[in-house]
């Protein structure tokens, strides 16, 4: 049964496009092949007639979800032939046990292309206010402190704690998912109120450090030299590092928005205000600290539940973030560490949350799992398996490196 639906997939696939409701000489040609091994008349003309509507059906709706959404078609029939595959070809060998040979230990690689940070540097510092050379203006009135920023990052080859860091190695962009007034001018005096009364409630907590609100006003709230209560339960890593709870190793920068799972872009989220604001507090953050881009992600591509094992214990921004109006490749690309590395996994509520649309960096991460899987002579199933034993395994033994037990998390 996988084989022919297999082989649908590959046909629609490779199927000429057509103008809408027009079946192809190939659809043609491979009905009259099927139809000639029916020797009653009657039934042999049946089965044309009814080919041949559904062919056009079919090609009438292909071309209108051609035009509609060919990205989401194409990375739909690679989760289905990535799927097929792991049934079709893996499961029917028997499954061997792992040698107790390391695992390779794939770091997730870049897709997008990196992209370099402008120079940026500040221009003026005033009593509360700070000016950059970008046009980044960072009002102060909330500042607070926590603790000096102290992480272990973790070396990707040997998976043991590297010397103590004290720079910013990324930026986790999040949203406030607070409440909000219509952005209109007739709600100005409640925009303020809401905006100011989050900011207080946000210092309180030492949420973020910092937070942009909804007129693309950035507020630092947490001093950069210190850490933020903005991840919780994380995991990401570069072409060098894994990074466990990025509360101590990375930025937090918050939008004042909510998250929309059906939101159509990312305007529906954040006003042009703030994505302006973003693109030239992300310029500055890069140049001061040498960020790479691949190290700016969303809250919901590294926050995990090592109790279910799974992606996406915090969503925001699981869809839309405006990565390019930013200035960073398309973050979404990457495949997600959590899966590659551990073993973790996604479930329906998860893809609810993406608006339903399936990142690339999900798909390229499962692809991976079902190469190193077959390269073990092993099913992806038992080969996720043994990750998250390796996971729990490597997390309790390098507990006493992690200076942050990355508890403390956003509200």
């Amino acid at each position: 049964m996988a084989s022919v639906f297999l082989s649908r997939i590959l046909l629609t696939k490779r199927v000429p496009q057509a103008p809408e409701g027009v079946v192809s000489d190939f659809v043609v040609r491979l009905v009259e092949k099927r139809a000639a091994v029916i020797d009653d008349e009657v039934a042999r003309l049946r089965f044309v007639r009814k080919s041949i509507a559904t062919a056009r059906r079919r090609a009438s709706f292909q071309q209108q979800a051609h035009q509609a959404s060919r990205r989401r078609f194409y990375l739909s029939v690679r989760i289905i032939l990535t799927a097929l595959f792991s049934a079709a070809v893996l499961v029917p060998q028997a499954p061997h046990r792992l040698t107790s040979r390391p695992l390779p230990l794939v770091v997730p690689r870049q897709i997008a292309a990196e992209v370099a940070a402008p120079k940026v540097w500040l221009v003026e510092r005033q009593a509360t206010v700070e000016v950059y050379s970008n046009g980044l203006r960072i009002e102060n009135e909330f500042l607070t402190s926590t603790q000096a920023r102290a992480y272990h990052p973790f070396d990707r080859i040997a998976w043991r704690a590297s010397p103590v860091e004290t720079q910013p190695a990324g930026i986790v962009f999040h949203t406030t998912e607070s409440r909000l007034a219509p952005f209109e001018p007739s709600q100005n005096s409640r925009l303020q109120r809401n905006g100011r009364s989050l900011l207080a409630y946000i210092a309180q907590r030492r949420s973020y450090h910092f937070v942009i609100d909804r007129f693309g006003r950035v507020f630092r709230v947490v001093a950069e030299t210190d850490f933020a209560n903005h991840a919780g339960q994380s995991i990401w890593a570069d072409e060098r590092n894994i990074y466990w709870g990025l509360n101590q190793s990375f930025l937090g920068v918050a939008f004042e928005a909510q998250t929309e799972a059906q939101a159509g872009d990312s305007n529906d989220i954040a006003t042009r205000a703030q994505i302006d604001a973003a693109r030239v507090l992300t310029e500055m953050l890069r140049s001061k600290y040498h960020i790479a881009a691949i190290n700016c992600v969303t809250h919901a591509q590294v926050s995990v539940s090592p109790q279910t094992m799974r992606l996406g214990y915090h969503t925001d921004w699981a869809a839309n973030f405006p990565f390019h109006e930013v200035g960073l490749g398309d973050g979404y690309l990457t495949p997600i560490a959590a899966l590659t590395l551990f073993g973790f996994d996604y479930d329906s509520s998860f893809l609810q949350a993406n608006g339903r649309r399936v990142w690339q960096g999900l798909v390229t991460a499962e692809e991976q799992l079902i190469r190193e899987a077959a390269a073990h002579g092993t099913t992806v199933d038992l080969y996720r398996r043994t990750l998250r034993q390796r996971f729990h395994a490597w997390k309790t033994s390098q507990a006493h490196a992690s200076l942050d037990d990355a508890q403390a998390d956003r509200p």
